[in-house]
């Protein structure tokens, strides 16, 4: 294949290096047809007119599954068209069907770099650097200029709650549209903000400490410590504080520490060991 070919036809002999390596300097959308699907013959023309239309910020790879079985087969494929986004040498998105246009873009930006991005990523290193101030304006100033980029409001939402503005990122996520407060990215954010403002006038951690070594009891105490906890990136730390309440003291402000555990099961995208660990847990703490 070209290096600079923005369609081509992928086979089982190209597919290694024109796809899985390729991937790796940009991402390959991989269409996975046959001449006698009615669905893909309209689908085609609309991914041949984005991938040029995109200037070479993806690829596509067409895969004619009647001519290339194993690959279809490797990759799963029972109906047509099935189209997969690869990047970074692995499979991070697909779809079944002929989309409309709309749709179809959407699913591209959630994953195609914009120039947009290129300035997230400098924001991001000033924001390291210590300049929190000027990397905000930075990603503010690049969603006014791209507003379509979803990225974009996800950077803007950490560094304003990494900054301590959490009354400027609680005032941004309620006036995100519906379909980004699904973003796993977001919800994350959404969360922590609730943390914050559990200890927004609590104590300090080192106070709040010090009461329950005076008095184990106070779930108070125990509750807000196991927020700084969470903040901190203490999760397991914190779930340990929540699940004592949950033992000890289960009507505590109308079953918080339970449905906070669930809001740190959330935080933690509800999977992985330590997730399914404490769901044991909580569970027998229920029961």
């Amino acid at each position: 294949m070209n290096d600079t070919a923005v369609v081509f036809d992928a086979t089982a002999e190209n597919f290694a290096r024109d796809v899985i390596e390729a991937s790796h300097r940009v991402p390959v959308l991989v269409d996975f047809w046959a001449p006698w699907c009615g669905p893909c013959r309209s689908l085609m023309p609309l991914l041949v007119k984005l991938a040029e239309s995109y200037g070479g910020r993806f690829r596509l790879a067409k895969v004619n599954i009647d001519e290339q079985q194993d690959l279809a087969a490797q990759f799963g494929v029972r109906s047509v068209p099935t189209v997969k986004l690869v990047h970074q040498g692995r499979i991070v998105d697909e779809f079944m069907g002929a989309l409309p246009e709309g749709q179809v873009r959407a699913f591209l930006d959630r994953h195609i770099p914009r120039e947009s991005d290129a300035v997230a990523a400098q924001a991001q290193a000033v924001f390291e650097a210590g300049e929190h101030d000027r990397a905000i304006r930075m990603i503010n100033d690049a969603w006014q200029a791209d507003p379509d980029n979803p990225r974009l409001p996800r950077h803007l939402l950490k560094m304003l709650l990494q900054a301590g503005r959490t009354g400027d990122a609680r005032e941004l996520l309620d006036k995100l549209p519906a379909n980004l407060h699904q973003d796993d990215e977001i919800k994350a954010v959404a969360n922590a903000l609730e943390f914050a403002a559990i200890v927004q006038d609590a104590p300090p951690a080192t106070e709040l400490a010090q009461r329950l070594k005076q008095d184990p009891d106070d779930s108070r105490a125990r509750f807000q410590l196991a927020a700084y906890m969470v903040m901190d990136g203490r999760h397991e730390q914190a779930m340990d504080q929540l699940l004592y309440i949950m033992q000890h003291d289960r009507g505590f402000d109308d079953d918080a520490a339970r449905k906070t555990l669930i809001r740190i099961f959330e935080l933690l995208g509800n999977q992985g060991p330590l997730v399914q660990k404490y769901r044991q847990k909580m569970a027998a703490a229920l029961y």
